[in-house]
């Protein structure tokens, strides 16, 4: 009876380190797949959400590009709608300003979301690169690295200088809404007459910009693209 216990007491631990043996495996198993399977697509993952972002900051610029000219064509309306009351376009006017603020902040927000993506999607790259066997190949797709970086590099250099011109651009709104503001009257729109002149050549100025970003990040887009025939 002692021998039958000893040896069912055997069996049981023979069974239960078999159990420990084939989950810790399962575990090495599953985790060396997730590894591999993680590796095969972050490339592509990291590529997606910078095209993607790309893709947002250029929306992003085009709505900036509408707001000006709706910002524009409101302080130009002030004294000129045939209205008694200067206020009604006044207040609208504010109202685009304030859009114009936003929108440039925004703007802002998704070059640099851009840059970050962009950033982590060419690291990334170039990590996988190294692991790469054909160095003909390797060498190859270091080149086109390289090309992508320099579209990436170029287009945030556009937006630095774009914001080198909108910035003082909208001080000046600002300045005129305040102005404006505290004296408006058909006085207080001949005293501003000269800085609506200039906050008018400011816009063009400023449009051409951020008309030449657009194209740059459009182009930039359709070359990044996983869509046939762009």
């Amino acid at each position: 009876m002692r021998v039958w216990a000893k040896r069912n007491k055997q069996e049981k631990e023979i069974i239960v380190w078999n159990i420990v043996v084939f989950a810790a495996l399962s575990m090495v198993f599953w985790s060396a797949q997730a590894l591999l399977s993680g590796c095969a697509t972050t490339g592509h993952e990291k590529k997606q959400k910078a095209v993607s972002s790309v893709e947002e900051f250029h929306k992003e610029v085009s709505k900036n590009l509408n707001q000006i000219t709706d910002t524009i064509t409101a302080l130009n309306q002030i004294g000129k709608t045939g209205e008694s009351d200067l206020s009604k376009p006044y207040r609208y006017f504010v109202k685009q300003v304030n859009r114009t603020m936003d929108n440039s902040l925004n703007m802002n927000k998704h070059a640099d979301a851009m840059t970050k993506k962009g950033e982590e999607y060419l690291s990334t790259w170039e990590k996988e690169l190294s692991g790469v066997m054909n160095s003909e190949l390797r060498a190859k797709g270091e080149v086109r690295r390289r090309e992508v970086s320099a579209s990436l590099n170029r287009i945030a250099s556009m937006a630095h200088e774009v914001q080198n011109t909108y910035q003082p651009f909208i001080v000046d709104l600002t300045d005129i809404k305040t102005t404006l503001g505290n004296d408006l009257t058909t006085r207080g729109l001949v005293l501003i007459k000269p800085y609506v002149t200039k906050a008018n050549e400011d816009a063009k100025t400023v449009t051409a910009k951020l008309q030449a970003l657009a194209d740059e990040v459009d182009r930039v887009t359709n070359a990044l693209s996983s869509r046939v025939g762009l």
